[in-house]
């Protein structure tokens, strides 16, 4: 059962979410595409880019369509939401007749908690795509902001998104609980776990993991062929001031409000967040991870 999902009168202002059996979605997400996504059957051939919302999931959708379209990226006119769709916005059927399939691989996003992914088949293969919470939820409140149809929220506040945040009372959920499930599973074979932070850090070094992942015998070598010039494109392409270029091609119009493509930084939360907010996260962190699961994901996830 799905509602409508807004605050009563007098009362701070709330994002207007559609709570669908206590999940709540963006407003106009229909729950039948959410409900189809998760009976979705996995193809042998088919590729998950996982992540929870703003977590580098653009970013990484596109570079691993660049290493699949030999350097090329998406024309002004293209979008990234059609060449590669949101399983529970447009649900199982659009996935199995019209997702785009490039290089033997399906392209399929998704924001779904581990619990929902269809994970049927050993075959299919998963990247996600872990970001630290205090970057994330800067991130994810300007985004909230930004889609005003989706959310209508333009005149929220960051202190209220945060408590919202924090308390898992936002679309995808919990994001202790959601980055918790995925890290059990890391090391599964058809799982390539990659951190936003070291892919800002040495870019080339993450567009060879997926490469690697995708296919060992075929794509690191076709990067860095004929003096590298695959790669070259890909990092070029792939760049933040190139992303920031014909922005339509990764989301609907944001006219007004600040770009979808923003910063894309690592470490600089500190423009909204409180000491005591960043406490308030480093409480959780510590609750929900051992200290060794911590530094494995990075100094940002223990400082």
């Amino acid at each position: 059962m799905a509602d409508d999902h807004h605050e009563p009168a007098n009362q701070e202002k709330l994002p207007a979410y559609t709570d669908h059996d206590g999940f709540l979605l963006p407003k106009g997400f229909p729950v039948e595409s959410f409900e189809s996504g998760k009976t979705y059957q996995a193809q042998d051939n088919d590729l998950f880019i996982v992540t929870y919302p703003k977590c580098g999931t653009t970013w990484t959708q596109h570079i691993t369509y660049l290493i699949l379209n030999n350097g090329v990226p998406l024309s002004p006119d293209q979008r990234l939401d059609v060449v590669w769709p949101h399983l529970e916005e447009v649900g199982a059927d659009f996935i199995t007749n019209k997702a785009t399939v490039l290089g033997n691989h399906r392209l399929i996003k998704t924001h779904l908690p581990y619990q929902f992914t269809p994970k049927n088949n050993p075959k299919a293969k998963y990247i996600f795509v872990s970001r630290n919470p205090k970057d994330c939820v800067v991130s994810f409140y300007h985004h909230t902001v930004g889609f005003p149809r989706h959310y209508d929220f333009a005149e929220g506040t960051f202190d209220t998104y945060f408590n919202l945040f924090l308390n898992g009372k936002v679309d995808s959920g919990d994001y202790f609980d959601f980055l918790r499930k995925w890290l059990n599973r890391k090391d599964d074979p058809n799982m390539l776990f990659l951190k936003y932070e070291e892919g800002r850090k040495d870019t080339r070094k993450y567009v060879l993991q997926i490469a690697e992942f995708l296919d060992k015998d075929v794509y690191p070598a076709r990067l860095l062929a004929d003096d590298e010039k695959i790669m070259k494109l890909v990092l070029e392409h792939s760049s933040l001031e190139a992303m920031k270029q014909n922005p339509r091609r990764w989301c609907s119009d944001r006219t007004g409000y600040k770009p979808f493509i923003r910063k894309g930084s690592t470490g600089g939360w500190d423009e909204l967040l409180t000491e005591e907010q960043a406490e308030l996260i480093q409480k959780r962190l510590d609750e929900t991870f051992t200290r060794e699961e911590l530094e494995f994901l990075g100094e940002q996830y223990h400082n």
